[in-house]
């Protein structure tokens, strides 16, 4: 009974949250799934190619070095991975997914696509939506080779951040340590929900949560699960 109680306050805070965000023209770069759940949760079209895939933290770092850069060089596919923990995830993977490099040295994996054809076709069109005026940032820095060194790199970054850890790391001014933490993006959301102010963040303020929107939080965004 509660399962189906907690499905409705999170619809419920969906129809919330979706009233409360103002800004709703704005492009999201994340490392892995994460991002695209913030688009479903808020009703938005994918303005931002970083759907379905994921880069690995040195690469994702490198790419945002210089993102206008990297985002207008053509993908080039390849049929190994610089990574050898992705070629392992390749072979246990239920289908094989396109790999490509940005630049010649920053390397994305389509893991939710199933040819390079389709990861080609959709990425194209998503960069052209990208709203370089309104950008946000959000990193995983507890995974997929993030170093504290990395972590400390993207939080100088000029750009309204987010960065999701597994335990706390000292002068990290974007940091959100998440409960439960995870390396599933999509999981990963459901679980940082509650303990940062996603609208707030997207309206022009702070990650973190005043009071009133910590107790909004708290009762209509359960994690479950």
């Amino acid at each position: 009974m509660s399962y189906f109680l907690d499905k409705r306050r999170q619809k419920l805070g969906r129809i919330l949250d979706r009233r409360r965000l103002k800004n709703k023209d704005f492009t999201l770069f994340s490392n892995d799934c994460w991002g695209a759940e913030v688009y479903k949760h808020l009703g938005l079209p994918f303005n931002t190619p970083f759907i379905g895939l994921m880069l690995s933290a040195p690469c994702y770092l490198k790419l945002l070095s210089k993102p206008q850069y990297y985002l207008a060089q053509p993908l080039a596919f390849q049929a190994q991975s610089l990574y050898q923990n992705i070629n392992e995830l390749q072979e246990r993977w239920a289908h094989r997914f396109p790999i490509a490099l940005l630049g010649g040295d920053v390397e994305i994996q389509f893991l939710h696509y199933h040819s390079e054809e389709e990861a080609r076709a959709k990425w194209t069109r998503r960069v052209q939506r990208i709203n370089w005026d309104n950008i946000f940032i959000k990193f995983d820095g507890s995974k997929d080779y993030a170093t504290p060194e990395l972590v400390k790199t993207f939080d100088a970054l000029p750009m309204p951040r987010l960065t999701l850890l597994s335990e706390p790391q000292a002068d990290i001014s974007s940091a959100v340590v998440v409960p439960r933490y995870t390396i599933d993006g999509m999981q990963q959301f459901e679980r940082v929900l509650p303990h940062f102010d996603l609208v707030g963040w997207l309206n022009g303020g702070s990650i973190y949560a005043t009071t009133g929107v910590q107790v909004y939080n708290k009762l209509l965004f359960p994690v479950i699960g």
